[in-house]
């Protein structure tokens, strides 16, 4: 697995250019699955509930710019605004190029839905990207530890459902 963490000290930079995000970053879902396996193991072990919000962000077009030029600085905007928004001890993991996981350590679905209507309405909006509005939609659904799965593929399958079942409503 491929879960990149950086140092903290090298994710700010006085030049905004050279900012680094700092978020650990899987590619694909069996690689987040392994990952939330071995936290669920954890909380197993400590007989604690953890809940996942799953997060997915979709740039709407802008008549400035292409989509596709503004995904990555739309994705570092958007992931300082989560990692503003959650407490010290959660995990936030982006995910390909438009998703993030965030991993809430000892919530119940009552605080992971407070977390996820926070995080929908932080995210959700107007951005600006050198001096051109870009709009983003967000999409979240939320599972909880061990009703929701017992494995990493487990939660996160229900909370791609939760999600899927929000946008249909």
């Amino acid at each position: 697995m491929s879960v990149t963490y950086l140092n903290p000290q090298d994710a700010f930079s006085s030049d905004r250019d050279s900012y680094t995000p700092g978020l650990p970053r899987v590619e694909s879902l069996p690689e987040l699955a392994s990952h939330l396996s071995r936290r669920l193991a954890r909380c197993r072990r400590a007989g604690e509930q953890l809940a996942m919000l799953w997060i997915e962000l979709e740039p709407l077009p802008s008549p400035a710019a292409e989509v596709g030029d503004v995904t990555e600085e739309l994705m570092r905007m958007a992931s300082l605004r989560v990692r503003n928004r959650v407490r010290s001890t959660d995990e936030v993991i982006q995910v390909g190029e438009q998703g993030f996981a965030v991993l809430l350590p000892g919530a119940g679905n009552m605080a992971a839905e407070i977390v996820a209507l926070r995080l929908r309405q932080t995210l959700a909006g107007t951005y600006e990207l050198e001096g051109q509005l870009t709009y983003l939609a967000v999409a979240a659904g939320q599972a909880v530890f061990p009703e929701g799965g017992s494995t990493g593929t487990e939660l996160t399958q229900t909370a791609q459902r939760n999600l899927a079942m929000q946008q249909g409503a």
